[in-house]
Parts: C-alpha cells; sequence; structure tokens
C-alpha cells in the first residue's frame, strides 16, 4: 500500500461524513421517484403477461391431456403390446386435428417406433431416454425432421384402469410451433408497447419466440437477453410457490417469468425494453444531482486540506515503521519526540517503549537459543522466512533461506528418502492439525556421519486459527537411542547361542504366516541327542560348547536366505525357512544339518565331540496355518525320530499325534 494511502482514507472518511446528509436527501428523493415508476411498470408487464401466459398453461395442458387419453385407447394398447398399427388411426386423427402436433407416435419401452402418422422415424423414437421419458420435454434436434421441436410423452399401462405400472410403451407428441399453430398464436404479438413480447424458455436455455423459431443459438438482441438470463430465470421461477410471478430488471430489458405447472421443463418470459422505465423521471433529477456534485466537490477538497495539515508526522511514523528490519536488529531505530504533550508525541513514545521491548525479547530469544544444547528453528508463515538457531549450523550442512515448512522442505535435505517422506508426512499433518508434533528420525551430519535426532514441534495461531509460526526443537539423542536399540536387541537374543529367543522366534514367524501370501513357510524342529550324557562327561563348559556348535551349524543354513533360527531352551532349537527354494529341499538340508553335526569338533580340553540331532519338519500350510500348532507338529515329528532310533529327521503326519508324548530317557 502507498504511503498516502492514510491520508487519502481519512480525506474520504471526512469528505463521505460531510457529504454523506446530501447523497442521502438526494439519493433517497431520485430513487424513490424511480423505484416507483419501475415498480408500476414491472407490476404491468407481470400481470400483462401472466394473463398472455394463461393461454399457453391451457396449450400444454391439452398437449398432456391428449397423450394421456391416447395412452388408454384399446387399440394403443394393443399398438404397444402387440407391435401391431392398430392404434394408428387414433393418432393419425389426434394429429390431423391439431396444428400444433407435427408428428404422433407409438414406441415401445425400448425405445422402438411402432407407429408413425408421418412414417419419418423408422427403427427407434430419435430422442428416448430409457432412463426417464418427460411429460414435456425441453427443446431437441430431430435428424428426421430437420428442425428443433419439443414431444410430450406418456406411459401406456397395460392396465390403465387398474395402475398396474405396467409400461408397454409411450404415446409422444412431437409439438412444433410453426406459424399457424396454437402455441404461436398465444405468444405471437405485443403489449404494452412495441417492445414487450412473450416467449417461451427451456432448462437448457433454449427460446421459442415471437415469431415461432426455435432459438438454440443468439440470433437477435431480443434472443441474446433471453439466452443469457433463462438459467438464472428458470431457477427463480421453480422456487416459487405455485402461480408465482418471477421479475427481474437486467441490464437493458425487464422479465416476467412463470412456471408452466403441466411442464416443468418450460417457463414462460414476458421481455421488454427497460430503458423507457425511468426517462420520464431522469430529467427532473438532473438539476439537483448537478447540485450534489458540486457539493461533493467542495466539500472533498476542504477535507483534502484539512487532513493534509494534519497527517503529516503520521507519514514519519509509517516510514520509521516500514524500515524496521528485525533481521538485522531494531536497537537503532527510534523516533525523535520533539513535543511531550502532543498526542502524537506519545504514540511516539510508546512505540519507542515497544521496540526497545521487542529489542530485549528478540537478544532473550537468540541468548537462549545459544546456551542450549538443543537445536531450535522457527517458520514465519507470513515472510515465508526460516530462523535457526546458531548450534545448528555447527552439525548440519543446512540452508535455511530455501526452507519451505508449508511444504514440508528443511530438515529433509539431511534425511533419507524413506525418512524424508515420513518428515514431510508429519508437518503436513502437524499444519493441518495445528497442534504439535513429535518425532524421530536419521539425520546427516557436516561430517557425513548419521544420528538419530528427535524433532519436536509447535503451532502458533492468530485469532482465526491460521497457522501464523510453527516454533521446533532438535535434539541429538543419538547416544540414548543407539542403546535402546542394543538394548532391544539384546532382549531379542538368547545369551549363549546369540540365536532369537524363544519369544522374539515366535513374534517374528507370526509376522512371517501374516505376510506370506501364497507361499509357503517351514519349520524344522532340532533337538541334541544324548545331550545329557555329554553334560555329564565333559562337563558343562563343554556342554556350552556344545550348544554354541550346534547354533553356528543351523545359523549357516538360514543365513542370507531369509530364514531365521532360534534356541527355546536346553538342547531345542528351531528354524525357519521361507526361501521357496529351501522348503522344498527341507529334508536334503536337515540331512546335512545331521551329517555336519556328526563330523563333531574339538572342544577346549582337545576332546573330538560328535555331536548327533533328531529334527522334526512341518509346513505351512499344508499341515496348519497356526503358529503353535506348527511348532506343536514340527516337536512331535522330532519326538517321533526320538523313538525310532534318533539322529535323523521326519516330517509331521497327522498319525504322529495320535501315538503318544515322547518321553525323553535322559530326564533333560
Amino acid at each position: 500500500m502507498e504511503k498516502k494511502s492514510l491520508k487519502f482514507g481519512l480525506v474520504g472518511i471526512l469528505v463521505a461524513f460531510t457529504i454523506l446528509p446530501v447523497l442521502i436527501l438526494g439519493g433517497v428523493g431520485t430513487f424513490s421517484i424511480i423505484g416507483y415508476a419501475n415498480n408500476v411498470r414491472m407490476n404491468e408487464l407481470s400481470d400483462v403477461s401472466k394473463s398472455k401466459a394463461g393461454m399457453i398453461n391451457t396449450l400444454f395442458e391439452s398437449y398432456v391431456a391428449q397423450a394421456t387419453a391416447l395412452s388408454k385407447m384399446d387399440t394403443v394398447i394393443s399398438s404397444a403390446k402387440n407391435g401391431n398399427t392398430d392404434g394408428l388411426y387414433e393418432i393419425k386423427a389426434v394429429g390431423d386435428q391439431n396444428p400444433d402436433i407435427y408428428d404422433t407416435l407409438i414406441i415401445g419401452k425400448d425405445g422402438s417406433v411402432i407407429v408413425s402418422n408421418l412414417n419419418q422415424q423408422t427403427d427407434s423414437f430419435e430422442n428416448f431416454s430409457e432412463d426417464d421419458m418427460p411429460a414435456v420435454s425441453g427443446v431437441k434436434w430431430w435428424e428426421c425432421y430437420g428442425f428443433d421441436s419439443f414431444f410430450v410423452s406418456h406411459a401406456i399401462d397395460a392396465d390403465p384402469d387398474n395402475k398396474t405400472n405396467v409400461v408397454l410403451g409411450y404415446v409422444c407428441l412431437v409439438i412444433s410451433p410453426e406459424a399457424e399453430s396454437n402455441l404461436m398464436s398465444a405468444l405471437s404479438g405485443t403489449y404494452l408497447d412495441e417492445n414487450a413480447h412473450l416467449a417461451l424458455i427451456d432448462r437448457d436455455g433454449n427460446a421459442i419466440n415471437s415469431d415461432g423459431n426455435v432459438k438454440v443459438m443468439k440470433s437477435s438482441e431480443v434472443d441474446s437477453a433471453l439466452v443469457s438470463e433463462s438459467g438464472k430465470i428458470f431457477d427463480e421461477v421453480n422456487k416459487e410457490s405455485s402461480g408465482g410471478i418471477y421479475t427481474k430488471k437486467s441490464g437493458k430489458f425487464a422479465y416476467a417469468a412463470g412456471s408452466i405447472s403441466e411442464a416443468p421443463s418450460w417457463a414462460w418470459v414476458g421481455i421488454t425494453d427497460a430503458g423507457g422505465f425511468s426517462s420520464f423521471v431522469s430529467k427532473t433529477n438532473i438539476i439537483a444531482w448537478a447540485l450534489i456534485v458540486v457539493s461533493a466537490l467542495a466539500a472533498s477538497a476542504i477535507g483534502f486540506v484539512i487532513v493534509n495539515r494534519f497527517v503529516g508526522n503520521m507519514h514519519d511514523i509509517l516510514k520509521k515503521i516500514d524500515n524496521i528490519n528485525f533481521d538485522d536488529g531494531i536497537a537503532s531505530m527510534r523516533f525523535d519526540v520533539k513535543n511531550n504533550k502532543s498526542e502524537l508525541s506519545m504514540i511516539q513514545n510508546s512505540f519507542n517503549e515497544f521496540l526497545d521491548e521487542v529489542n530485549m525479547n528478540s537478544q532473550r530469544y537468540r541468548a537462549i537459543a545459544n546456551l542450549s544444547d538443543n537445536m531450535l528453528f522457527e517458520w514465519d508463515f507470513h515472510k515465508e522466512s526460516m530462523y535457526v538457531s546458531d548450534n545448528i549450523f555447527t552439525k548440519f550442512d543446512i540452508k535455511p533461506e530455501t526452507a519451505a515448512l508449508a511444504n514440508g522442505r528443511f530438515l529433509d535435505s539431511l534425511m533419507s528418502e524413506e525418512d524424508a517422506d515420513k518428515y514431510k508426512r508429519d508437518i503436513n499433518a502437524l499444519l493441518k492439525s495445528k497442534d504439535k508434533m513429535s518425532a524421530e528420525y536419521q539425520l546427516q551430519t557436516k561430517n557425513g556421519a548419521t544420528i538419530w535426532a528427535s524433532v519436536s514441534a509447535t503451532v502458533i495461531c492468530d485469532r482465526l486459527g491460521e497457522p501464523l509460526r510453527v516454533i521446533g526443537v532438535i535434539s541429538d539423542i543419538d547416544n540414548e537411542k543407539k542403546m535402546e536399540l542394543q538394548l532391544s536387541e539384546r532382549a531379542s537374543y538368547d545369551f549363549l547361542s546369540q540365536l532369537y529367543n524363544r519369544s522374539t522366534f515366535i513374534r517374528m514367524l507370526k509376522g512371517e504366516l501374516e505376510r506370506r501370501g501364497l507361499k509357503k513357510i517351514g519349520i524344522m524342529f532340532i533337538d541334541v541327542d544324548d545331550f545329557k550324557f555329554i553334560n555329564d562327561r565333559y562337563g558343562h563348559t563343554v556342554g556350552d560348547e556344545v550348544i554354541r556348535y550346534v547354533a553356528d551349524t543351523i545359523r549357516k543354513k538360514v543365513d542370507d536366505r531369509g530364514g531365521f533360527a532360534g534356541r527355546f531352551g536346553g538342547d531345542e532349537f528351531v528354524l525357519c525357512y521361507t526361501d521357496q527354494e529351501d522348503i522344498a529341499n527341507s529334508e536334503q538340508i536337515a540331512l546335512d544339518i545331521i551329517d555336519e553335526l556328526m563330523v563333531g569338533y574339538t572342544a577346549s580340553d582337545g576332546q573330538l565331540i560328535n555331536v548327533r540331532a533328531s529334527i522334526g519338519i512341518s509346513y505351512c500350510p499344508d499341515h496348519t496355518e497356526d503358529v503353535n500348532e506348527l511348532l506343536s507338529f514340527s516337536d512331535t515329528a522330532m519326538y517321533f525320530v526320538k523313538k525310532n532310533g534318533k539322529t535323523n529327521y521326519h516330517v509331521y503326519v497327522p498319525e504322529d499325534s495320535e501315538s503318544g508324548e515322547y518321553i525323553d530317557p535322559e530326564g533333560y
């Protein structure tokens, strides 16, 4: 806004209040006379147009009545039912007797033409609507007739007396407003003066005017006005109560319009040149308005001189305010107060105090930001600018001048693509909820390292609820996060074997079953044979080495192949296979495990320990899709091996569950 806008605003207010009484008196007098004249003229147009429109209403009622009567004749019903020409005489008689009816037809419920007075529609009714045949249509173009017109239709009921609602077809009357038609007679002629005449418009803005032509395109000044106003006129007519008239003066023309009860797709419109409505009173107001204009100009000149003398100092204040730059500091921005007694000086003093307080708050804010380990940022929606604390530049290579937080741009340049997408979604959710957010992301530091950071932000809104600022804090949580991940990882593994513990294995197996789709999953339950004997003979230290040896052996069978392994306790191990090729070769893999364990290893005391194992196998979905049952079945299959000689494998079959639980003779 220009600096002189205040001056002109005050001049405008002064002038407005100076000439307002004159304008009110002159305006009320002038517009009262013009309004009265317009109302008289508009009422006259409305009354005469409504009277002439009565004939149009009657004509549309007769069209609908003729279609209704034809639909109930036995011969017409026979034609619609049997597809014959029994009703030709009746429809021909109606068409020949009424000059408004161009063609009369009987059509089937599928739109096929059964009988036509003119026989020009050979196959199907050109403007048939399967969903809805209107009682009276709007203007339609007819290829078979070569002109625009509308039609009246009535359903042919199989039993009209009992109203079975079994529609056999339709009676259709094609209405053409030719010069000798009754419709044209009702529309023709002028009234009130040589400019007023009657017209019809349909819902799509097509008009039938006083010369009997259907005007789909604008062809004259009157037709152009009708087409441009038709949508508004039609909407307002349908809002009026039954029998109500809608009147309007728009541009060069005045309108009086009303609905046609039998034809919801049509409305009648009386239209006339509105130029003469108020011409007879215009001359009498010229002198009065000349005096008003002179008075207004004089008052404006006086007001401008008065305001110009008193707003000069206000301009200086506005210039000072406009030159304030918060980024460069505002400590030096002060007003030179010359007269402490004036109201203007009081305003300047108050503003000086305000600037001092803002400057102090700004310095306090920056000091707190720089003293804190946390990194602060603030996005200003009005200025579309980003403030960041200095310690952010120490850790990250970031350019706040390119930030646009409204689009999620700021920290995203420091993130992986996945984290950047999540960050943008979080920012968009924050701006939508206008509340607060807290999330964790991995950010790349200046030295190329990737650290974990916590980002918390909140939105400050104005009194209308629109965002003013987003204030946020970035905290380095890398050490805490990594420790948390380590603890979480340790809690998931068995300490001795470094395989998944029982609860982790079952949780991961559930996840695999939920997302497997049509793929198979294989489970191996492995139990070390005679493990109690190894512990008793060689000691628990060697026993622990055996556990680690078995774990290392089976881990090799799933590493880098999508599977995973776990220890359920003691000498029990479980493997999950998701690779379809591995599942197909699971029996061979079981034999390989048995053979590799049999090779044995040299214990810490020099003893060669040959390890034997029994393996049970089950599959999902072949055996079950339930986690517990799947593990139980592979366990049962393993017990089958134990009962039948040990050191082998067995694929579960339902009969295994009926043979009773295996009891380890070692009692371990």
